[in-house]
C-alpha cells in the first residue's frame, strides 16, 4: 500500500490510482480490481503530518513484513517534517531493537522550478545516515538502501526487491519529477520480465559498443544523466549511471571501468 499527501492522484498528476464516479462520488481503484486471485492494494491520501503518517507506516511495516509499505512525500523536502522518525526509527531501529523494516520512502527530488522547499529530497542527509561498509545489497550489513533510479524497470525492480528477498531493509528512492514524463526514460517489457533484475550501475549503451573510442568516463546519478546525453556532441565520453548509492556498488563500478 502507499500513503502520503495527494497519493491517489499523484502530486504531478502522474498516478491516477483512483477514479471518482461523478454521479455518486464513489472511489474506484483499478489496481485493486485486476481480477482474482490478486494481492491487496490500497492507496490513501493522508493528513498533513509527515511525522505521524511515517510513524504509522513504519509500525505497520513491523506488524506485517509481507506487505510493501510505501510513504510518499508530496515533495522530497517534506521529509523534514518526519526527520525525528527517520533518525530515531527508520535508520536506526534494526540496530536498537533487532526488528527489520521494509518501509519505502518516495521522495520527489530535483530542481525543476517548483521553488523553495519544493526541490530537494535532501539526498545528502540519507547518505550521512547510512551506516555501512559493504559494497553489495545482497549483504545484510547495512541500515538503509538509497537509490536514484533513471528507468521504469529499475524503479519496478527496486520495489519488487523489497518483497522477494529474505530480509527487510528501509529503502529511500529519490524520484525526479521531470523523469515521470520524459520520453527518453522508458523501459521495454523484457527489462521488467523474467531474467531481468535491478541494475545498481547502468553502463552507457552507446559507448559500450566501441569502448576503444572513449577518452573519458563520467559517473552520474539521477536525471542529470538525460541532460548530459542531450548535450553530448561526440561519443568519446561514457556516461555511466550509478542507480544505487547505498550500499555503494563498488564491484559494478569496477566492472564498468575495466571495460574501458
Amino acid at each position: 500500500g502507499i500513503s502520503g499527501q495527494d497519493c491517489i492522484r499523484g502530486t504531478f498528476s502522474h498516478r491516477h490510482a483512483g477514479l471518482f464516479d461523478q454521479q455518486n462520488g464513489e472511489l474506484y481503484v483499478p489496481l485493486a480490481n485486476m481480477g482474482k486471485p490478486q494481492g491487496r492494494f490500497s492507496v490513501l491520501n493522508s493528513n498533513l503530518s509527515e511525522l505521524a503518517v511515517m510513524g504509522f507506516e513504519y509500525g505497520y511495516s513491523w506488524e506485517d513484513p509481507r506487505n510493501l509499505v510505501i510513504w510518499e512525500a508530496q515533495f522530497g523536502d517534506f521529509a523534514n517534517g518526519a526527520q525525528l522518525m527517520i533518525d530515531n526509527f527508520v535508520t536506526s531501529g534494526e540496530a536498537k531493537w533487532l526488528r527489520q523494516s521494509s518501509l519505502t520512502m518516495l521522495l520527489p527530488h530535483g530542481y525543476d522550478g517548483a521553488g523553495p522547499e519544493h526541490s530537494s529530497g535532501r539526498l545528502e542527509r540519507f547518505l550521512q545516515l547510512a551506516d555501512t561498509s559493504v559494497f553489495s545489497s545482497a549483504d545484510k550489513q547495512y541500515n538503509i538502501a538509497v537509490a536514484n533510479p533513471t528507468t521504469p524497470a529499475n524503479y519496478f525492480h527496486l520495489l519488487r526487491r523489497q518483497m522477494v528477498r529474505s530480509f527487510r531493509k528501509p529503502l529511500v528512492i529519490m524520484a525526479p519529477k521531470t523523469v515521470l514524463r520524459l520520453p527518453a526514460a522508458i523501459s521495454t517489457l523484457a527489462e521488467l520480465g523474467p531474467g531481468s533484475r535491478f541494475q545498481p550501475v547502468i553502463d552507457d549503451s552507446v559507448t559500450a559498443a566501441a569502448p576503444q573510442n572513449v577518452r573519458r568516463i563520467a559517473f552520474c546519478s539521477g536525471k542529470v544523466y538525460y541532460d548530459a546525453v542531450a548535450r553530448r556532441q561526440q561519443n568519446d565520453v561514457a556516461l555511466v549511471r550509478v542507480e544505487e548509492l547505498v550500499p555503494f556498488p563498488y564491484e559494478d563500478i569496477r566492472a564498468a571501468l575495466q571495460k574501458y
